[in-house]
């Protein structure tokens, strides 16, 4: 999908919640679980996933796959080995390591997704944290969704496989304390401040990488004639509609913030559960959006404003960045720092996108082809790139 970027998602949870141990005292350990889900179609950058190249990935492609998956997975996606075990007892750094297992084929928004499972037991007094560097030099953009609970704390994040730490899941007690002889050790759970944080910097990524959102975008942008110095002008389209009569960056507020104002109802609708809706509609909406907003460009009608357009399709692309948050699956005490991080940061992108767009056009913004060249040649390019879009989501 085009608003879709490469994600993965692992859910961590303490055995018993951190209440039992396996033993006491200076060798207390403790029980986590580990579930993985990786897309069949990232994994394919790496492995030879669909063998015969096809473009299908068929139950026997996955099932011959799948030894060369795990030493992957073995690989790039484990617990770390903590400093006080490198040197010391091999053993308990052999419990402490992930052995993943093939689980299944999961369903998501944007395909089909491997399942695996794992399970570690380590000291309660050392520190556990887990490395993942999968796709590092095949793809920047990807990210890996964390959430689970540790020690009866929430756990809510996002690792780049870009960054050279470890993610910390719980630090290091000294030996002797009370903690190490049965309590349980401090946890690097997430606060709402962190999950705000890095959701809002999710929200961001996400934007810019949603090329038909920013599409969406352009062809609401691409009429208005947006001088940064010089005199004030007006739309150079639907000139006629009572909504456009008026000063071109009044008209660029009124509009982005209809769309923000609409996909923000729709984003907290569906994150919260209260409605659902299924991505075979949503996503060819969202194509659809783009080609109508860039046909008006082409052909006003002059009863339609522009505002309201943004605000009714705002509602449906609301519905497409929803979909990050709920497969995500956000423990419930941090959902609403998550939420608003996010769409914190898809405003905030959008702001970066509209920008970037205002400076770019200074160049030509006040050339006599302007209107044609640019609004006319750019809309008609947007509404081809839409109807191929709507065709792959639709087939």
């Amino acid at each position: 999908m085009a608003h879709k970027g490469s994600d993965a998602y692992l859910d961590v949870q303490q055995a018993d919640d951190g209440a039992p141990v396996v033993e006491a005292g200076a060798s207390a350990q403790r029980e986590y679980s580990f579930s993985l889900a990786v897309a069949i179609k990232d994994l394919d950058l790496l492995l030879p996933i669909d063998a015969n190249a096809d473009a299908r990935v068929t139950w026997g492609e996955v099932k011959a796959a799948m030894p060369l998956v795990l030493a992957l997975l073995d690989r790039d996606a484990n617990l770390a080995p903590p400093p006080e075990l490198q040197a010391g007892s091999q053993a308990a750094a052999a419990k402490c390591r992930l052995e993943w297992q093939f689980e299944g084929i999961e369903r998501r928004g944007d395909g089909a997704y491997v399942r695996m499972l794992a399970r570690a037991r380590c000291l309660a007094a050392q520190a556990l944290a887990f490395r993942y560097s999968l796709f590092r030099n095949q793809d920047a953009t990807h990210r890996l969704l964390v959430a689970g609970r540790i020690a009866g704390k929430d756990l809510l994040t996002t690792i780049s496989p870009q960054q050279p730490d470890s993610l910390l899941l719980s630090p290091a007690t000294p030996t002797g304390s009370d903690n190490a002889a049965g309590m349980v050790p401090g946890t690097h759970s997430s606060s709402g401040w962190s999950a705000f944080r890095d959701y809002l910097v999710l929200g961001v990524h996400h934007l810019i990488k949603g090329y038909d959102h920013l599409a969406f975008l352009l062809a609401l942008v691409l009429p208005l004639r947006l001088r940064v110095f010089g005199h004030t002008t007006r739309a150079l389209t639907r000139a006629a509609a009572p909504d456009y009569a008026g000063n071109a960056w009044w008209a660029l507020l009124r509009t982005v913030t209809a769309f923000t104002i609409g996909h923000s109802i729709t984003l907290m609708l569906a994150t919260f559960g209260w409605t659902q809706v299924s991505p075979g509609w949503v996503e060819p909406a969202i194509a659809s959006s783009i080609a109508v907003t860039a046909l008006l460009n082409l052909r006003p009608v002059p009863w339609i404003r522009t505002d309201v357009l943004a605000l009714l399709f705002g509602l449906v692309h609301g519905y497409g960045f929803a979909g990050l948050l709920l497969e995500a699956a956000a423990p419930t005490g941090l959902l609403p720092w998550a939420l608003a991080g996010f769409n914190m940061g898809v405003e905030a992108g959008q702001l970066m996108a509209v920008s970037g767009w205002v400076l770019l056009a200074q160049a030509v913004v006040g050339r006599p082809w302007y209107t044609s060249l640019v609004v006319g040649g750019g809309s008609a390019q947007l509404a081809l790139l839409a109807a191929w879009w709507f065709w792959q989501r639709v087939s």
